[in-house]
């Protein structure tokens, strides 16, 4: 066999792993942006999208709120968040479901009152017909902050 024909034959054989969908975890890191974003803009489109039915919220003083409750705290103005900052981000996959933890740092406010602050996080995600959601998250204030 010449060269040409050996080199086609590989590049055929390779390129199916070239070309692959971005990996479960880029999926979730992209969903996560999204989700922010939607957060500071007050997207409620991208909100409903983005959040599960089954959303449950845990605030940093154990306040639980759902899905409707989130959604309609940012389409009325309840809920507005002008900016946040995350850092040590770790996503773990489990099939069609993620934990996302790190590091927040937001400028926010409930009902008129400052809720800015310095958090660590758990998120989890749910892949639903190919799109990731969010089902639960916790905020906690660290010690000696």
């Amino acid at each position: 066999m010449n060269s040409w024909l050996v080199t086609s034959m590989i590049l055929l054989a390779v390129a199916p792993c070239l070309a692959q969908e971005p990996s479960a975890e880029e999926g979730v890191r992209a969903a996560h942006r999204a989700f922010n974003t939607a957060l500071e803009k007050a997207d409620v489109a991208t909100l409903d999208t983005l959040i599960a039915d089954t959303y449950v919220f845990t605030d940093p003083n154990g306040r639980v709120t759902d899905k409707k409750g989130i959604v309609e705290g940012f389409r009325r103005g309840i809920i507005k968040i002008s900016s946040q900052e995350v850092r040590d981000v770790t996503v773990h996959v489990y099939d069609s479901a993620a934990v996302e933890t790190g590091e927040l740092t937001s400028k926010a406010t409930r009902e008129g009152r400052d809720t800015s602050g310095t958090f660590r996080y758990t998120r989890v995600w749910v892949n639903r017909n190919g799109t990731w959601q969010t089902v639960a998250f916790q905020e906690t204030r660290p010690t000696g902050r």
